[in-house]
């Protein structure tokens, strides 16, 4: 069993090198990055969250993790891997099969309709009231 010494409040010294280099791996992992930082995973994950240096150092270790992701993609789209086509345009463009392409379809019309009017005002509203023209004969 081994003894807790002080919580950790950053990232060790050569962090960086290391995490940058597990993601270039292909070996990163939040459990393999705390192992390999000696850090317990609970204080991994706080100290990434609460300290901004910190979780700079993680998420450009997850960037290179994701570029090289998607470079492979890339390539196995090239080479023809229909699937992997779709997953990068879904992914990069935000096309995919399910959705509609464009601005999102057809015309709509929207009809605003008064409310109802009780009988009395109805009534008062249809009545015209006639002028009185002039004579055209007294001229």
């Amino acid at each position: 069993m081994t003894a807790r010494g002080r919580p950790f409040e950053k990232l060790p010294a050569g962090a960086r090198k290391h995490l940058e280099s597990m993601a270039a791996s292909g070996l990163l992992s939040e459990s393999a990055a705390a192992t390999a930082l000696g850090m317990p995973l609970d204080q991994f994950r706080r100290v990434v969250q609460e300290h901004a240096p910190s979780k700079l150092i993680w998420e450009t270790a997850l960037s290179i993790e994701r570029d090289q992701l998607l470079d492979a993609l890339y390539c196995r789209a090239v080479d023809g891997d229909t699937r992997a086509a779709q997953t990068l345009l879904a992914v990069r463009h935000g096309l995919s099969e399910k959705a509609p392409q464009g601005s999102g379809g057809g015309v709509s019309v929207v009809f605003n309709l008064p409310s109802a009017m009780d009988p009395q005002a109805y009534l008062e509203a249809i009545q015209v009231k006639q002028e009185a023209l002039p004579n055209a004969s007294s001229d």
